[in-house]
């Protein structure tokens, strides 16, 4: 049985979740300008790669570094992550961003009905009214863009977007469940070096067949700069801190944690020029009272 501090470990850790990944979507709309999709993604994973393989070297040696997990697990574990921010940014790149962030609040939802089918289990006492808070912040959250507005177009890539929750929520469960005593840090760099790995060949083939542009032809110095920080922030730090969520609330109830992210994308885009108004602010607490009351619940089922 996990004690209460063991739990509260998870609340910092899904704070940095939703910050980083908040500030993936603007700079990743900015990106796509610039990049083409899947050479981005490569050069994303390898960074998050590197970045956890020195963290890992600093924290437990080199030892960590070894990769204790068969070929075949190994494959699917990176194909899942890099498979998962390839769709998610395609997504993205196909949406109209007042449905996409629309259709995002169910998020949450998506992932919790994977991990059933997946697994079986059956949700948390309190899961229920978690969910419906945070959907209502996310409503809230996008309310004030649809008020006024005249029409709002459908892209395509909002279904994408949605449907990419179900791999992400694939690859945690399997990240829990396919390694023996290994750190939540170890089973970041594992899956980042896998992704590296698919993103890196599926770049080079496009390239080769000049389906793709290098992104080496990319000289802007303050676009690789943003680049790297969200790849290092984001994809991996971002989805270490992830692990630790997962590990100690479960797959279903560190996704509720998802709906935090787009208050946070308002927040970051404030940096390219948008201030927020009183509806992504009030959506953004809601939505917030959502994840607490459900860390709430879930410490009173721990000892102390």
């Amino acid at each position: 049985m996990h004690n209460r501090g063991h739990t509260l470990v998870a609340f910092p850790a899904m704070i940095f979740v939703g910050a980083s990944w908040g500030a993936n979507v603007p700079v990743s709309k900015v990106m796509l300008a610039h990049f083409d999709l899947i050479p981005m993604s490569a050069v994303r994973t390898a960074v998050a790669g590197a970045a956890l393989g020195l963290l890992l070297l600093l924290v437990e040696g080199a030892k960590a570094l070894r990769i204790d997990l068969d070929f075949r697990r190994f494959a699917l574990l990176g194909l899942m992550m890099g498979g998962f921010f390839a769709v998610y940014t395609l997504g993205l790149q196909f949406s109209n961003p007042i449905t996409a962030a629309t259709v995002a609040v169910a998020g949450p939802l998506v992932s919790a009905v994977t991990v059933r089918l997946v697994t079986g289990l059956r949700f948390d006492p309190g899961f229920p009214v978690a969910l419906v808070l945070t959907l209502l912040g996310g409503a809230i959250l996008v309310s004030s863009t649809l008020v006024g507005s005249r029409s709002v177009t459908f892209g395509g890539g909002e279904i994408v977007v949605l449907l990419s929750n179900s791999i992400w929520t694939l690859y945690s469960i399997k990240a829990q469940a396919w390694f023996d005593r290994a750190s939540q840090l170890h089973r970041a760099y594992v899956a980042s070096l896998s992704a590296f790995g698919w993103t890196t060949l599926l770049s080079v083939v496009l390239i080769a067949l000049g389906w793709s542009r290098s992104p080496l032809a990319v000289t802007d110095g303050w676009v690789w700069t943003q680049l790297l920080a969200i790849a290092l922030l984001a994809s991996g730090l971002g989805g270490y801190f992830w692990n630790i969520g997962a590990s100690r609330l479960g797959v279903a109830v560190a996704s509720l944690w998802v709906n935090l992210v787009p208050f946070f994308a308002v927040l970051w885009s404030m940096a390219y020029g948008f201030v927020p108004n009183a509806y992504q602010i009030v959506g953004g607490l809601v939505a917030l009272s959502g994840v607490v009351y459900m860390q709430w619940r879930k410490l009173r089922t721990v000892p102390r």
